[in-house]
């Protein structure tokens, strides 16, 4: 890890959208190249349109032009409806989307505290990633 994200996250946090669960999320994702996108989740009445806050930041650094295996950490702060720090990994669905456009290389860091996190490849988070490639 080249930086720690704890800071921005927990700012971050309090741009999250969860009026139904009260679990915020916050995610980074640090690209090869040194480029750093922010994304936090954001519910909805209609739950299948939630966005989780690992996807948004991705969908961000795509929509700047990243392309397929730039990105190389992505960061996770959460906090839950009491208002208390908790580490969460990524979603199965956020796991697809990491493993796909890091090409199933990079590391997944989910904080508790500036001191206390996680630290996964996506290859571990997700094994037997689908890639893509059969298509």
């Amino acid at each position: 890890m080249k930086k720690n994200y704890f800071s921005e996250l927990e700012t971050l946090l309090d741009n999250s959208s969860a009026p139904y669960s009260g679990f915020n999320v916050a995610s980074v994702v640090v690209c090869k190249d040194g480029r750093v996108f922010k994304g936090v989740n954001v519910e909805s009445a209609a739950y299948p349109t939630t966005i989780c806050a690992e996807r948004n930041a991705i969908f961000t650094a795509v929509a700047e032009g990243i392309s397929k295996g730039d990105i190389q950490e992505v960061h996770i702060g959460a906090r839950n409806a009491d208002k208390q720090l908790v580490t969460a990994q990524p979603c199965g669905s956020c796991r697809q989307v990491i493993a796909e456009q890091s090409l199933n290389d990079c590391i997944v860091y989910s904080y508790q505290s500036e001191t206390e996190y996680s630290e996964n490849t996506i290859a571990t988070l997700l094994p037997f990633a689908f890639l893509g490639e059969e298509l």
